[in-house]
């Protein structure tokens, strides 16, 4: 029962003790105005000490309820009531400091961590996509976070998902695409209302690693260059003396044999001393249709009779800031290692097109597939799965796009058609 209520009976009682005492004879009226007297003290002393203390604890749980945390109570003039207000008004204020704190807290937080240069990506006690920061969507490639959230990890439209998945809990891994991009990915998490919180973190190596392997490479192929070549030029001056001083045809053979053979060493030495001499790419504004179209015809010559090379372009025309010498070099080189991965008849298609911006090119070819583990080694210099292979031609490409900023990928789709695609 309400406090008002019981106000509005009491009040009811004493109206109707007071119309029975009005019966009485008029000798006794006096009866009527000490009843009146004492009902009013009574009404008041419960108003004032009952109704208004209730009345005010209603409104501070309401204020609870509703958890607004700005308005205060006022004292109601009874001192057991007011030290309850005192206490209750000193609460509110401490809850509304803690809740702008961690208000502050939380938006600082998340400036933190759009700001970072390292992907995060929460998940809620679901395991499903709560939250991801701006890195997370441009190093995996997914448009927007609100095309991922509520969404399992291995659902996610990235080929980074299930390796993601595949990190234990608590630990690190690199990961690796199948190109020159690697990450390690950290799976961590936290507690919040007593349960755990997953998340994933993914901090990009790839300019670490690069950096690194070039100026071990650069190093190695400068000394073996410079070692072979001057000792190489020793060696076939001797071989010019001898071979002009004797007049036996046998002897004169094994000399030419030798020389051909220091010809060849040096030659193989320069391949190598051309991977770190990729000079700097000279920008200009090209048509990449116009200039892939004007190739066609050396690039079917070196596809020959039984594979078909097509070119296909969802653009009348596409310009683009390249270097189209290097460019050019790099398209031949994929072609090239396309058609040696096909064994007798199959096809290569050149595709271009433009997305959100950014011109794009893409060289499939239905050869042998690249399995998982290869894919992890690719680009890596010196790799390669050719018996006679020196591993420079991916290194090259690498080299050639990673100048131009380019973001690339070679891989084998589920559909066996192996796919290298470039974005300008």
């Amino acid at each position: 029962m309400g406090s008002k209520v019981l106000f509005i009976l009491v009040a009811l009682c004493i109206i109707a003790v007071a119309c029975m005492l009005y019966l009485l004879p008029p000798a006794q009226i006096w009866c009527i105005y000490v009843v009146c007297a004492v009902a009013l003290v009574i009404l008041f002393f419960l108003l004032r000490r009952v109704i208004v203390p209730a009345d005010t604890a209603m409104k501070g749980m309401e204020l609870i309820a509703a958890q607004d945390f700005n308005n205060r109570l006022t004292k109601v003039g009874e001192h057991n009531a007011d030290k309850i207000v005192k206490l209750f008004n000193s609460l509110i204020d401490k809850l509304r400091n803690e809740r702008l704190r961690n208000l502050e807290q939380d938006s600082f937080l998340r400036l933190l961590i759009d700001a970072s240069p390292m992907g995060v990506m929460m998940l809620d006690f679901e395991g499903k996509v709560s939250m991801v920061n701006q890195s997370m969507l441009r190093i995996t490639g997914i448009q927007s976070a609100e095309e991922i959230a509520g969404l399992d990890l291995v659902s996610l439209p990235t080929d980074l998902s299930g390796k993601m998945a595949e990190v234990p809990l608590g630990e690190n891994r690199i990961i690796r695409r199948g190109d020159v991009r690697m990450y390690r990915c950290y799976h961590l998490s936290f507690v919040q209302t007593g349960f755990p919180r997953h998340f994933y973190l993914l901090e990009s190596l790839t300019e670490e690693v690069m950096k690194a392997e070039r100026e071990a490479y650069e190093k190695v192929i400068r000394i073996i260059s410079h070692e072979v070549n001057n000792t190489m030029g020793g060696v076939k001056s001797v071989l010019e003396l001898l071979h002009d001083s004797t007049d036996e045809e046998d002897v004169r053979e094994v000399i030419e044999s030798c020389d051909d053979r220091c010809e060849r060493m040096c030659s193989f030495i320069s391949a190598y001393a051309d991977v770190v001499k990729v000079p700097e790419p000279v920008l200009r504004e090209v048509d990449l249709n116009r200039e892939v179209s004007a190739m066609l015809p050396f690039l079917k010559e070196m596809a020959g009779d039984d594979i078909f090379l097509d070119f296909v372009s969802e653009e009348s025309s596409l310009h683009v800031n390249i270097d189209i010498a290097l460019i050019q070099q790099v398209i031949v080189n994929i072609v090239k290692n396309a058609v040696e991965s096909i064994k007798g008849k199959g096809y290569v298609e050149i595709r271009t097109g433009k997305k959100e911006g950014n011109v794009w090119i893409e060289i499939s070819n239905n050869g042998s597939p690249i399995s998982e583990e290869i894919s992890r080694k690719l680009f890596s210099p010196f790799f390669t799965t050719k018996k006679e292979g020196r591993g420079l031609g991916l290194t090259l490409i690498g080299e050639i796009l990673k100048r131009h900023n380019a973001r690339f990928s070679l891989r084998t789709g589920y559909d066996r058609i192996t796919r290298f695609h470039i974005d300008f």
